[in-house]
């Protein structure tokens, strides 16, 4: 069984004109550290004509993109079934479309997500896998853990939270009455 650490999806959208390849760069980057695996990018650039450009890449070899695609998939039709044959039949279907297509998406998919974006607009998808984590996760497994919860907290949310409870404190202190009110 082939270990796999947290697979994450970010979609990030950029101004063409911005486009001067650091987030690649980056990518590419936490990639060679071994920190993240990119099973699977692509951008989907639209100009400002409406010419729809895309570019896809991955880290995988053909043969892993079918293993994973198979994965992937295996794990969606049993989802989808709750069977072993759902698992199998998605696990053909997933090898098949993840080894053959980027994200198994058609040109028609392309051209889907393309018309939804604005002239002058790149869409980056990225699937990537916490490679990192991979040491964590086996410790989960040998001691019974479970995760429980998670998620990315940007520190932009962090401060927007710190502002909301600060107001909700001032006005939760501006209604409450003194204690001479309730005294009789």
């Amino acid at each position: 069984m082939i270990l796999l650490g947290p697979v994450q999806l970010v979609v990030i959208g950029l101004p063409n004109e911005n486009l001067k390849g650091q987030i690649a760069k980056q990518l590419h980057a936490a990639s060679e550290s071994g920190a993240i695996r990119v099973l699977d990018a692509l951008a989907i650039q639209k100009r400002k004509d409406g010419a729809i450009i895309s570019l896809g890449a991955s880290d995988l070899s053909p043969n892993q993109r079918y293993e994973y695609g198979a994965i992937v998939g295996g794990l969606m039709g049993f989802g989808a079934t709750g069977t072993e044959e759902g698992a199998e039949a998605g696990a053909i279907l997933g090898a098949e479309a993840f080894a053959d297509r980027t994200f198994g998406l058609s040109d028609d998919d392309l051209q889907d997500i393309a018309s939804d974006l604005p002239s002058g607009m790149t869409a980056v998808v990225v699937l990537f896998e916490h490679r990192w984590a991979l040491g964590l996760k086996q410790a989960l497994q040998d001691t019974g853990g479970v995760v429980l919860a998670q998620g990315l907290v940007q520190p932009e949310d962090l401060m927007l939270f710190g502002a909301e409870l600060a107001a909700s404190v001032a006005a939760v202190e501006q209604v409450e009455p003194s204690q001479g009110d309730f005294a009789h």
